[in-house]
Formats: structure tokens, sequence, C-alpha cells
């Protein structure tokens, strides 16, 4: 180092002049004071070669500005690695705290700048070092989407469970992003699933509050708790079925969240979803807790019991079916159940077919809790039979079952019209002829 060239290290240093002082010393600090301005202004502007003549200059190479920031923060934010090395080569705090206390290394990992960040932990930069959010550059990278930066501070040792103010891991916030990469990265480092932020979220909290429905699916594969309940008692199917998040709800319900689980208000996920008005929930919930209801097909001991059936978390989803045959009699059943709702029962009538095939009292409710007038009871009557027919077996004839119910219900002339049509509609299916209405059948 040239032995002309100096250089003020401390950043505390003051520049009021002692009574005592000297012009000799006045006129100095006044030079230092335009240097520190100089500097400041030639690293915001990136200009490199104006940094290397101020440097030969007497110069504090920590002076603050009004936001407390020294050039290494500037330069820092930046990116600029031929200043980074000249500020660090005349002994610049590596870190140096701003008024929000970051350092520089917040900086480079906020805006992405990796070669500044890797010249920084060459020398030694904490990793672990907080700004007054309790975030550390790791909490920053995640924030603002570095996936590098976050590779980096990994590799580097960097803690992946640090939690900041409040209480959320970069997990946490990877996780309300939809980061998939910087997810895996943390997870790869052995990233905790189970943290529980301030308010009791866990990551997988976090993802279906955001409607994240792939980093949903990544931690519910990482074997996230699904039942972990928050400070309000809530599991994520809570969350996202408040917040309508259809495909989150499908992914969690699917992998066997727990659908009987009361927050803490005493409200269960079907509850809540019928609160919001989204139906779509709502019947995937009912039709998870009856992926287990036994037809009428099956034994008598089971037809006994479905007088007191309570909806199991089973997950044995009822794929589509991808013969054409078959997905021709389902469009076929909808139309039959579509003209039973909306042409022959009464109000009320459709809760007598609830109750016999084992609605409980709670789903009937959550159906019905969308109101649009008073022929309300229409929609929720074919809502209430498609979820029906969605849980029967494949080997189960939809068609003998819904006869026998409608018997059962005290509407035998509707089920004997209605055999009789169908009886029709395959008896003329089976001669070949072409299909067509019968305007003369009640049931069309």
């Amino acid at each position: 180092m040239p032995s002309h060239v100096q250089y003020i290290s401390c950043p505390n240093r003051t520049m009021s002049a002692s009574p005592t002082s000297t012009p000799e010393e006045l006129e100095r600090r006044a030079l230092i004071q335009r240097n520190d301005l100089l500097l400041h202004e030639a690293v915001i502007k990136n200009d490199a070669e104006g940094v290397r003549r101020i440097l030969r200059e007497p110069v504090d190479i920590n002076s603050r500005n009004n936001y407390g920031r020294a050039p290494i923060h500037w330069a820092s934010a930046r990116g600029n690695i031929e200043i980074m090395d000249m500020l660090l080569k005349a002994h610049c705090d590596v870190e140096a705290r701003d008024k929000e206390n970051k350092t520089p290394l917040h900086e480079a990992c906020q805006g992405g700048h990796a070669e500044v960040a890797q010249l920084l932990l060459a020398r030694e930069a904490d990793m672990e070092s907080r700004d007054s959010s309790e975030n550390t550059p790791l909490h920053l990278a995640a924030q603002h989407q570095q996936n590098r930066l976050v590779q980096i501070l990994l590799d580097h040792g960097a803690d992946p469970d640090s939690e900041n103010q409040k209480g959320n891991t970069a997990l946490h916030i990877a996780a309300s992003l939809g980061s998939k990469g910087i997810l895996e990265c943390l997870l790869q480092h052995g990233a905790s699933l189970s943290v529980q932020n301030q308010c009791g979220n866990t990551a997988l909290h976090m993802a279906s509050q955001s409607n994240e429905p792939e980093i949903v699916q990544m931690l519910i594969n990482k074997g996230a708790n699904l039942n972990c309940l928050n400070k309000r008692l809530q599991t994520p199917i809570h969350i996202a079925a408040e917040m309508g998040h259809t495909e989150v709800c499908k992914l969690l319900l699917g992998a066997g969240a727990d659908i009987e689980q009361r927050e803490q208000g005493g409200r269960t996920p079907l509850y809540v979803a019928a609160r919001g008005s989204f139906t779509a929930i709502v019947d995937m919930i009912i039709k998870t807790a009856r992926l287990d209801y036994p037809s009428h097909d099956e034994s008598t001991d089971l037809k006994k019991e479905t007088a007191s059936l309570r909806p199991k978390l089973s997950r044995r989803w009822r794929s589509a079916s991808k013969d054409e045959t078959r997905a021709k009699e389902y469009e076929r059943l909808k139309e039959v159940l579509y003209k039973l709702a909306y042409k022959h029962l009464g109000p009320g009538e459709w809760k007598k077919l609830a109750y016999h095939w084992s609605f409980t009292e709670d789903q009937i409710k959550a159906i019905e809790h969308q109101y649009n007038g008073p022929s309300s009871y229409k929609e929720h009557g074919f809502r209430m039979m498609l979820i029906w027919a969605h849980g029967l077996n494949a080997d189960t004839n939809p068609i003998k079952e819904l006869y026998e119910s409608l018997v059962a219900v005290g509407k035998r002339p509707l089920a004997d019209t209605m055999r009789k049509k169908i009886d029709q509609e395959n008896e003329t299916r089976r001669r070949g002829q072409t299909k067509r209405k019968c305007s003369r059948c009640s049931i069309c």
C-alpha cells in the first residue's frame, strides 16, 4: 500500500472540531468530509475510477450517510465487484450496519449479487447477522427468490432453520412464495418441516394459505405433518378451505388430512368451506368422508350399519373411468339425477334420500348453506345426489340403487316410472335403434 494513502477506519469517528483544533486540523477534517461525500457519490454511481482516485486522498472508508449506510453497503447493493475489491483492500468494515441493522452481506443477498456475497464470505462475513426484523442474509435471499444466493449461503454453512422476528424460517418464506428451487435446496440441507412460527404455522400452512399446490405436494411428499395445529387450532386444510383454494384442498384430502379437526371456534373444514360458499370444496370434503359408504348391494349387516355411519378418513379416490361406455353411462346417470332433483323432488324430499344414504346432519347443512332463493332445494338435491353417485363402488348398479332408495323414502310411483323409462331406453339401445327422448314419460 503506498505510504501517501491515508485511511480513517473508525466508523463512529466524530468530525466536530474541538476548541483547541488548529487551522490545519480543521482544514484536514473539512477535506475528509468532502472526500467522504465524493466517495459515497462515486460508489452510488458505480464510478470505479472515481472511487480509485478518492481512495488516494484522506477519507473515512466507513463514513455513513443519513441512512447509516457506508460505501460498502452501496457497493454490495449494486454488485460492483471492482469497487467492492477496492473497498475491502482499503480495510472497510465488512460488518458495517445501517439504520435497519443490515450488513453488506444482507444487501448482496437481497440484490442477488452472488460474486459479492462470495467475496464477503471469503472475508468471513457473518452469515447469521440479523437486521432490525431479525432476518439473516438467508431470509432475505429467500424473500427475494435468489436461488443461487440461497445455495451459496447453505453451502457455506448457514443455518437453514434460523427464525426471524415473526418466527419464520427461510422454508416458511419459500413455501409462501412458491419458490420450488429454494425449497428443494433448503430441504436438501436439512431444513425442518416442523418449525412453527409465532402464529403456529408450518411451511405447509404457509403454502396452503398462499395457494401453492406444487409446493403443497412437495411438502406432503417430504413427510410434512398434515394435521399440525397452529395457534388458532387450524390445520392446513382449515386455512385452504377458508381461502377457497380448491386444488390445495384436494391434495390435502387425498393425502389424508383430518376433516374432523375443529379449530378454536369449534369449526370443521366442512363448516369453514360452507360458510365461505365454496361449494366445490364442500362437495369434495363430503365425498372424502363418504368414500367408504357401503352400497345397498352389500351385506344385510352393512345395510343396518348405514343408519349410524360416520365419515371415515379413507382416501381411495374414485378415479374417472377412461372407458367410453362407462363415461357415457355416468353422463346418463347425471341426466337422470338432474331431472329427478329439478322436476320430481319437492322441498325437503332430497333430505329424505340424504338421510337414507347416511349423510350426516352437518353434511346436509353444509350443502344447503348456499341459499339462492325458494328453488335452492333443487340445486341442493342435485349436488347431494352427485356426491352419492361419486361414492358408489364401480360394480354397483346405480339405477338399481336409486330405485330401491326412492321406494324406501316413499316415492314408489316415481321409482316405477323411472325404471320403466330406463328399461325402454335399454331395450332401444340393445336393438341398435337411434336414441331418442320420450316426451310421454314423466321422468323426461
